[in-house]
Parts: structure tokens; sequence; C-alpha cells
């Protein structure tokens, strides 16, 4: 009896200190993929998981661009999960370091350029991008592009090849700054 007793502690410990209650995954918006075009202002573009199509926010800097994608959804938006971050290819390292650091995306997150990243992820599932630039990256037709890979580059090099998705559906090598 008495172990039943302290397995019923254990578990109930564990999900208490981990956080892990009912209800509080559906009071996130998860990002899966972002694109970022900085300009006068930076505008981002973000497929969340529990959503069907982008939303496109704008503001000062990426922190003002979610909390106006939140104010939009109506949910805060973690950024933890995100698989894919699409650049233009210009000022990337400042942008990339901030998204690693602040926004903690995964080290396993994949870094693509396209020159129309707005555009690239209102008209497709941002699942099969992903796919795209993996299939892409082992097959050898681009490097590895994952952040952290990208950010040792651009780092050390200021500048790092990645892979290119283009609005038609090819796939090609680019070089980031």
């Amino acid at each position: 009896m008495n172990t039943r007793l302290f397995l019923a502690a254990a578990v109930s410990s564990a999900v208490i200190l981990t956080g892990c209650t009912s209800g509080k995954i559906h009071e996130k918006s998860c990002l899966l993929a972002a694109a970022v075009a900085e300009k006068d202002e930076t505008m981002v573009t973000m497929c969340l998981f529990s959503e069907d199509s982008a939303v496109t926010v704008s503001g000062t800097d990426l922190d003002e661009a979610v909390r106006r994608a939140e104010l939009k959804n109506g949910k805060p938006v973690f950024t933890g999960y995100t698989e894919l971050i699409v650049v233009d290819g210009k000022d990337s390292l400042d942008l990339l370091d901030h998204m690693l650091n602040s926004w903690k995306v995964s080290p396993s997150c994949m870094v693509v350029k396209c020159s129309d990243g707005r555009t690239l992820l209102e008209e497709n599932d941002p699942r099969q991008l992903i796919g795209r630039a993996e299939q892409a990256v082992r097959q050898g037709k681009v490097p590895q592009c994952d952040i952290v890979t990208v950010l040792g580059e651009l780092c050390g090099n200021s500048a790092a090849e990645a892979a290119e998705l283009r609005t038609d559906g090819s796939v090609g090598r680019c070089v980031i700054y």
C-alpha cells in the first residue's frame, strides 16, 4: 500500500512541477515557420501549428512583431518549436542570433533564403517547405542549414551558404550575409 501511495505522490509531483496541467497547451500558439523581411519596419509572416493560414505583422523589431501577432491571434506565441526561418539574405547575423537566443528556437531549426518569404509561406504548406529543404540537404544539393551551423558560418566568415527556396517550387544554393 505504501508503494502505491508513494507512486501516486511521485506522479502528482511530476505533473505539478513540470507545469503539465490540462489546457496549458491550448493557451498558446506554437510557431512552425517564420519569414522575416526588414526594410523600414520588420515584417514577419508566421505559420502557426494550429492555424491553416499565415499571419503577417510588422513592428519596429522582431519582438514587437510577435506582440502584434499575439494581439491578432488572441494567444501568446511560443517560438520554441520553430522549424523553419525564411530570411531575405541580408543582415542575417543579428536576426538569427536574436531568434536563437531570445526566441529560443530549436537548434535544429532550418534557415533558408527566399526573396519573397511572405508569398512563399502564404502560398505553400510550411511542412512541405521544410521537407523540400531537408531533402535537398540529404541529397547534397545544399549544405547543412540548421540555425547553429548558419550562425557559426556567419560569425566566422560574415557569410554562410544556405538553401534557397523559390516561389516556383525549386530549391537551390545561395549565400546569405
